[in-house]
C-alpha cells in the first residue's frame, strides 16, 4: 500500500485535497471553537460569580451568545474601518504606479541619458509587448477566471459561515465530545496504557493550539505596532502594509522578511528614503518580536530549536504551500514531541539517560 501511494503520489495528494475541501467547514469550526472557547469560559466564569447557583445550561448559552456577539462585532467594526482604507490605498498605489509609468514614457530620453545602463526604452517596449500578448492570449480565459474567482469567494463564504455554526455546536457540546473522544482512546489503546495515551494526546493538542493562538496574538500586536510606527513616521499606505506584516508574521523566522518585501518594493518606486526607513523599522520590530514579545507570549511552546523550525517550514511549505508555512511548525512540533517521548522511554527501559 505504501509503495502504491508513493508511486501515485499525485493522485494521493488530490484525494487528500478533495477530502480536506469537504471537511473544511468542520476544520474551520474546530479552529473558531479553539479561538473563541477561552472567551466563553471567561464570560461563563463571570456569570457564575454574578449569579451563583442553578441555571448552568442557560448561563452556558448566554456565555456563547455574548462571546460570539463580541467577536463578530469587533470583526465587523474592523472590516468597516479597514476595507475602505485598504481600497483607497490600493487605488492610490495604482495611480502612483500609472503616473510613474507615464513619467518614464514622457521622460524616456532624459532618463536614458542619466541612467543609460538600464536600457529604459527597451524595457518599456518589452512591458508594452508583454502586456499586449498577455491580454490577447488570455482574453478568452477572462470569463472563466472571473467565474472561478466568484465561485471560490462563494465557497469560502459558505465555509466560514458553516464553520461559525459548527463551532457553536462544538463549544456547547465540548464536555460530551471530550468524553466521547476519551472513550474512543481508551477503547483503542493497549491495556494499562490508556491514561498515558490520553495524556499524550492532550499534550499534543496543547502544543498545537498553544502555538497557533499565541502566534495569532503575537502577529496582531506586531501589526498594531507596525501601524503605529508607520503613522508616527508618516509613511504612506500604513494600514495596507501593516496588514501584510501582521498576516505574514504568522510564518516563523521568514514572516517579517516576507512581509517587508512588498513594502520595500512599493517604496522603492515612490521614494528610496521610504524604503530604507520601512526596512529599518521592520528590522527593529523583528528584533523586538524575536527577543522579547515572542518568547513572552509563546515561551517554549513547541520545544523546537531554530534548525527544526526552519526544517519544518521548508518541508511543509513544499507540501502545502503557504498554509504549510504557518501550520508546519506546530504540526512538526507534535511529531517531534511524540518521537522524543518514545525515544526517552526506550532509553529508560535500557537503563540509559536521555
Amino acid at each position: 500500500i505504501i509503495f502504491l501511494m508513493i508511486a501515485n503520489w499525485g493522485v494521493v495528494l488530490a484525494v487528500i485535497g478533495k477530502f480536506l475541501t469537504i471537511l473544511m467547514p468542520f476544520i474551520l469550526g474546530f479552529f473558531f471553537a479553539c479561538f473563541i472557547n477561552p472567551l466563553v469560559k471567561r464570560v461563563h466564569s463571570l456569570l457564575n460569580r454574578m449569579k451563583p447557583g442553578k441555571g448552568a445550561k442557560i448561563k452556558k448559552a448566554f456565555s456563547v451568545i455574548i462571546s460570539y456577539v463580541v467577536v463578530i462585532g469587533v470583526i465587523t467594526v474592523l472590516l468597516i474601518y479597514i476595507i475602505p482604507q485598504i481600497k483607497a490605498s490600493i487605488g492610490e498605489l495604482g495611480n502612483t504606479i500609472q503616473d510613474g509609468y507615464q513619467y518614464m514614457i514622457t521622460h524616456q530620453k532624459e532618463l536614458n541619458e542619466k541612467i543609460p545602463f538600464i536600457g529604459l526604452g527597451g524595457g518599456i517596449e518589452y512591458i508594452k509587448e508583454f502586456a499586449y500578448k498577455k491580454i490577447m492570449s488570455n482574453g478568452s480565459e477572462i470569463i472563466p477566471y472571473v467565474y472561478h474567482v466568484s465561485s471560490s469567494l462563494l465557497t469560502m463564504s459558505y465555509n466560514v459561515l458553516m464553520g461559525l455554526v459548527i463551532s457553536i455546536y462544538i463549544i456547547l457540546d465540548m464536555k460530551k465530545l471530550k468524553r466521547s473522544a476519551r472513550k474512543v482512546v481508551y477503547a483503542l489503546s493497549p491495556k494499562k496504557k490508556e491514561q498515558e495515551v490520553w495524556e499524550t494526546m492532550k499534550q499534543c493538542s496543547h502544543i498545537f493550539n498553544g502555538f497557533l493562538i499565541g502566534k495569532m496574538i503575537d502577529s496582531l500586536i506586531i501589526g498594531i505596532l507596525c501601524l503605529i510606527a508607520m503613522s508616527i513616521l508618516k509613511l504612506p499606505y500604513a494600514l495596507l502594509l501593516s496588514l501584510i506584516v501582521c498576516i505574514t508574521n504568522m510564518i516563523p523566522y521568514f514572516g517579517p522578511i516576507i512581509g517587508a518585501i512588498p513594502g520595500v518594493m512599493i517604496y522603492l518606486f515612490i521614494d528610496i528614503r521610504y524604503a530604507f526607513i520601512f526596512a529599518l523599522m521592520i528590522l527593529i520590530l523583528q528584533q523586538f518580536d524575536g527577543n522579547f514579545l515572542g518568547p513572552k507570549i509563546l515561551g517554549d511552546s513547541t520545544g523546537l530549536s531554530g534548525f527544526w523550525i526552519i526544517f519544518s517550514i521548508t518541508i511543509f511549505s513544499g507540501l502545502m504551500g503557504v498554509p504549510g508555512m504557518i501550520l508546519g511548525v506546530p504540526i512538526f512540533a507534535v511529531f517531534y514531541a511524540l518521537i522524543k517521548r518514545y525515544v526517552n522511554r526506550s532509553l529508560q527501559k535500557k537503563g540509559m539517560s536521555d
